[in-house]
């Protein structure tokens, strides 16, 4: 399988996949939840923190935000045209909070590894083969469009112009036609690759990780702070 791009060695990366998966979906949840300023603002820090201990570069961290921002300002701006400021300031905080936890998750453990922790949770196995290989799919439809492109230059085709051009909406649509039909072969070759090397639809990884005192207190860690985050907002630490 290819390899994870955004994952690196850190101080997270050894723990049992299902203990991140399971305390990172917890907090977000808790996040959610939350409608306190000071209790987001909270969060976003407790998370922060977390990064800083991972080890992970902030530069690759900051990419990984960077990715969900604009979206982020959207729906901020959003809420401040028809809510307000505090609701606004709100919204960016909550879904910041969420984006770095699952940055945390995404940084820190493989793709394979990440699809085995939800194999071991029971996630249904649709489910997790769905999810293999519409990641593995990206990488194979990326290759073909190279390729397509290449092809391309070395007929003379040189790009730009308008998309109303009858000539550049003609390439468009042959170029979609033929990468879904190569799309169709690659699947059929990778079938029957999977196949021959005996794959029954379970994940499988060479890592052996069993449940350690570390996983156990990084994953509580993460449910604490979404309890202590859900009471305060209740009301029930007074």
């Amino acid at each position: 399988m290819h390899e994870s791009p955004d994952c690196r060695p850190g101080n997270y990366t050894p723990f049992d996949p299902r203990t991140k998966i399971v305390g990172v979906a917890f907090f977000v949840v808790a996040v959610a939840l939350l409608t306190e300023n000071i209790l987001l603002l909270f969060s976003v820090v407790f998370m922060l923190c977390l990064l800083v201990i991972s080890g992970v570069s902030g530069t690759r961290i900051g990419k990984r935000y960077a990715i969900a921002l604009p979206f982020i300002l959207l729906a901020s701006v959003s809420m401040y045209l028809t809510s307000g400021q505090d609701r606004a300031m709100g919204m960016f905080l909550r879904i910041s909070a969420s984006v770095l936890a699952l940055v945390l998750l995404s940084v820190t453990t493989a793709f394979h590894d990440l699809l085995n922790g939800l194999q071991r949770l029971r996630v249904p196995g649709l489910v997790v083969n769905m999810l293999m290989f519409t990641y593995r799919y990206i990488f194979v439809l990326t290759e073909e469009m190279g390729r397509m492109n290449v092809a391309r230059r070395a007929r003379g085709y040189r790009g730009g112009g308008s998309l109303l051009n009858r000539h550049i909406m003609g390439t468009i649509s042959n170029t979609a036609g033929m990468l879904l039909v190569r799309a169709y072969e690659r699947g059929l070759r990778v079938h029957d690759s999977l196949t021959a090397r005996g794959y029954d639809g379970r994940i499988r990884t060479l890592s052996r990780q069993n449940l350690q005192a570390r996983d156990a207190a990084f994953c509580g860690s993460l449910v604490f702070m979404g309890l202590f985050l859900i009471s305060a907002e209740l009301g029930m630490l007074a």
